[in-house]
């Protein structure tokens, strides 16, 4: 059995480019971005809009150097700073984001997002909470062995489910499957994670505790069964009302986290 702990893809090297150069390229210290030390992630756009017109406090004159993957300054109601991120998709791009955040001096990153099921016994618009994840992507093997785990931060995730239990949220707790080929989930795959238990199937949660993980940081994730990926069909669309909804009540949640921390 070959290991990567016989390799040099993952091992720590001076790399040309790093994630605090790109800033300073952009005429920025990254220590100086003074975004928090706390980032809420949307991993879809639509959502990113959806929970910033949510938040009782924006910083309109805060400018992020990046575009397409954009980052608000904001406050909690009782006044917590943290960041808004949408990251785009895909673990290549939450690998980028984790390390820029890193290198503005964030700790804790806190995820929402979708995913589909291959489970008959999860349900469209049913809430998942990430325990860790199977590594399907590719992008967290140039960080880690192969054996390294996807793991969520044990006291972040139990804040999370402690605030959803005070509220009386019924959510699935387990693993879910990262993956980066959205259009390469064929049967065959969908029935051994059925078989391993896996709760959901999505682009980003194995990079993203992985990374994260990797570079220091407390990740946790939850989301939102957004589709079914049964024997028979694939059942869902991705943005249903109900679904939706939920994704906006789970940020509500995430924010009374964030002002514990």
């Amino acid at each position: 059995m070959g290991s990567l702990f016989d390799g040099e893809t993952w091992r720590s090297r001076r790399p040309y480019v790093t994630a605090e150069a790109d800033f300073r390229h952009h005429g920025l210290d990254p220590t100086a971005m003074e975004i928090g030390e706390v980032c809420l992630i949307t991993f879809s756009a639509g959502l990113f809009r959806r929970v910033l017109e949510r938040v009782p406090w924006v910083d309109e004159a805060f400018t992020w150097p990046y575009s397409t993957t954009p980052l608000k300054r904001c406050r909690t109601e009782g006044g917590t700073p943290f960041a808004l991120h949408f990251p785009s998709y895909g673990g290549p791009r939450i690998a980028n984001s984790l390390e820029q955040l890193a290198a503005c001096g964030v700790r804790y990153v806190l995820g929402l997002g979708l995913g589909g099921t291959p489970r008959p016994d999860v349900a469209i618009g049913d809430i998942v909470v990430l325990e860790g994840a199977v590594r399907g992507d590719g992008v967290s093997r140039y960080y880690v062995p192969d054996e390294f785990p996807a793991v969520a931060d044990l006291a972040l995730t139990a804040r999370l489910c402690r605030e959803l239990d005070a509220h009386h949220e019924r959510y699935h707790l387990g693993l879910s499957f990262g993956t980066d080929a959205l259009y390469r989930e064929g049967r065959a795959l969908v029935e051994r994670l059925r078989e391993l238990g896996v709760l959901s199937l999505d682009l980003e949660s194995s990079a993203f505790l992985t990374v994260g993980r990797r570079l220091g940081l407390k990740c946790c994730w939850t989301g939102v069964i957004s589709d079914r990926l049964a024997e028979a069909d694939h059942e869902g669309t991705i943005h249903p009302d109900h679904v939706m909804e939920r994704l906006l009540r789970l940020s509500d949640h995430l924010l009374r986290v964030i002002e514990e921390l």
